[in-house]
């Protein structure tokens, strides 16, 4: 669900669902500039007309019946035609089918929230039409990166499609916790952002690229051409008039109407909720149809691993071939912060289109596929597979915050260590976070910012260990406020004192009533939280309780002669809302025996 801005690599990629435009120029104006082969409206059950293209591969010859790959993206569909992954799937043989979503760009509809109901449902008619067309195999298939990750997501969810597969980038598979609110949290820097660069596009403005002048579509026609690949006209509207009638028709929600969520069953002003439009939300489709997949995640993006994870773990009947990488939301740089200096993706593109082209061909030879996850492993640069997550023989390293300052294996006496929140501490414009709206990460040494944190350090590990799963942080304290949120972050310190970014999580303290797991929606793994309204605990000023919550997943090596550091923060005014509704916080820690601690997943490196 973003959009994908790369400057220092002198081209333009807007992640369109997954696609990443990569090197389009703008049509001059008055010119309707294509690159499809075909392009028309399609009308939905209810009338309303949606946006498709077609492109074929040199390779096909009339009357030949051949695959289906459907991408349907919120970004323009144009893009999708200069997508490197696209060329791919077209020089091997299958012809793409792009589409412009319900209510977004150049498609009919109103726009009242992101994946709606109707939206989803979409799926079914569009690969009826596909499936109907003269060139069609009656074989298709899904996949994109990002929004067109989520919409390829849901729409193996539907039964009806009987896809033959998907190929999926950087979805989200609970919208509300692994990008929206992750930790309840709400991440207000990317919705911000992303909600007015989207509703820029679904209107017909200009606006998501800074240096262009100020475009409108439907105020002065000859913008239409220079807003050129996120507006593309079909074939018979060389006027722009059907596509500026689209523009007109659309009501279009506000970011706004989603930062007053609090709980995952809330709905926004706009009357959906983050949780309603999430793939999640559709389990009983997605185990029924038991689509094969390949699907890809990060550490470094978002909470996409997490969505992975999840995904695999809830759905063991649900054939799934993954990758979790260290790259940031294209896939196509890398962003392990132990190697700042490697941009290389791993694996590489050239590797990626090849296991894309291996999936899709074992799928079209009936071949089953292996529920299996490739991983990276942060600071080793290199992937392990596993069959079983988590994975079996990681053992749990329970470590104690002390009075000392550091994390030990053995409690210690009971105390007590305050802390003063500085909240105007943040993690930069280069995040995981920030990857989703376009910049890659680039998580530098943190020795600075760490001075403004509570930390704990642990001993040096004497022989390399593989940290590989989901930490566990208990935080037993008091707060001032009467609302706060922790933000805790695990971090490598090497023996030259450099600071390394592993991973990080964050936790609104309202949301602490442990689950009734049964209850739970899905597997959420570890320390799992409703976030239901229903389940909220007030907070007291002054009264301890314990915030036991989850980090998100990573696999990392600390070699010997490292520590690993624990660092609390109170606020990350970079990308998360502040609650301590407008004064200061403090928090009064418990340590040593009964206190805080951190659980890590950790096994000797092999």
């Amino acid at each position: 669900m973003k959009i994908q801005i790369f400057r220092d690599f002198t081209i333009t990629l807007l992640v369109s669902c997954a696609a990443l435009f990569a090197g389009v120029a703008a049509a001059s104006e008055g010119s309707a500039k294509r690159h499809s082969d075909q392009s028309y409206y399609l009308a939905m059950h209810d009338g309303v007309s949606l946006a498709i293209s077609l492109y074929f591969p040199k390779s096909w010859q009339t009357g030949a019946k051949v695959p289906a790959v459907l991408m349907q993206t919120r970004y323009g569909r144009a893009g999708l035609g200069t997508w490197v992954r696209t060329q791919r799937w077209l020089d091997d043989g299958y012809v793409v089918v792009a589409l412009d979503t319900r209510g977004s760009t150049a498609s009919f509809g109103q726009r009242l929230t992101e994946l709606s109901p109707q939206e989803i449902a979409d799926v079914d008619e569009i690969v009826r039409h596909v499936k109907s067309q003269p060139w069609s195999s009656g074989q298709v298939f899904v996949a994109g990166q990002s929004y067109a990750a989520d919409t390829a997501d849901l729409a193996t969810s539907r039964p009806a499609a009987d896809l033959l597969g998907g190929v999926i980038h950087e979805s989200e598979f609970d919208i509300y916790a692994h990008l929206m609110a992750p930790g309840g949290v709400i991440n207000r820097g990317f919705l911000t952002e992303w909600g007015k660069i989207t509703r820029g596009m679904d209107l017909g403005r200009g606006g998501f690229d800074p240096d262009a002048p100020p475009r409108n579509c439907l105020v002065q026609v000859n913008d239409c051409a220079a807003l050129y690949p996120i507006l593309q006209p079909v074939d018979n509207d060389k006027d722009y008039a059907r596509l500026r009638a689209a523009l007109a028709g659309k009501n279009r929600w506000l970011s706004e109407d989603l930062l007053n969520i609090t709980f995952r069953d809330d709905k926004g002003h706009n009357g959906y909720g983050l949780f309603d439009i999430s793939p999640v939300a559709q389990l009983d489709g997605l185990r029924q149809a038991k689509v094969p997949v390949q699907y890809w995640g990060s550490w470094i993006d978002g909470g996409t691993a997490e969505s992975v994870l999840a995904r695999f773990r809830t759905l063991p009947q649900v054939p799934m071939e993954v990758w979790i990488t260290a790259n940031d939301h294209s896939n196509f740089r890398n962003a392990d912060p132990f190697f700042p200096d490697v941009t290389e993706p791993k694996p590489a593109l050239s590797d990626q289109l090849d296991l894309q082209t291996r999936f899709v061909r074992e799928r079209l030879a009936g071949k089953k596929i292996a529920r299996q996850i490739h991983y990276y492993v942060l600071g080793a640069g290199e992937f392990r597979t596993t069959s079983v997550w988590p994975v079996p023989d990681a053992q749990p390293w329970k470590l104690h915050l002390a009075a000392d300052g550091s994390l030990a294996e053995q409690a210690g006496a009971a105390g007590r260590v305050i802390h003063d929140v500085d909240l105007t501490v943040g993690t930069g414009p280069r995040t995981r976070w920030s990857t989703q709206n376009g910049t890659p990460p680039a998580y530098g040494d943190r020795q600075e910012i760490d001075r403004r944190l509570l930390t704990f350090d642990s001993a040096p590990v004497d022989k390399a260990t593989e940290i590989v799963g989901t930490p566990v942080v208990s935080l037993v304290l008091s707060t001032r406020s009467d609302d706060p949120a922790v933000f805790a972050y695990l971090e490598d310190v090497a023996p030259d004192g450099r600071v390394t970014y592993v991973t990080e999580g964050m936790f609104r303290a309202i949301h602490r009533r442990p689950a009734d797991r049964s209850s739970l929606p899905y597997d959420q793994g570890p320390a799992a939280h409703s976030f239901k309204r229903e389940d909220a605990e007030l907070v007291h000023p002054g009264e301890t309780m314990t915030l036991e919550f989850p980090l998100m997943p990573v696999a990392a090596l600390i070699r010997p002669g490292h520590r690993l550091r624990l660092a609390i923060a109170g606020a990350d005014k970079d990308w998360f809302t502040i609650y301590s509704n407008g004064g200061s916080e403090r928090f009064d820690v418990s340590i040593g025996e009964g206190g805080s601690h951190v659980i890590l997943p950790a096994r000797p490196w092999r």
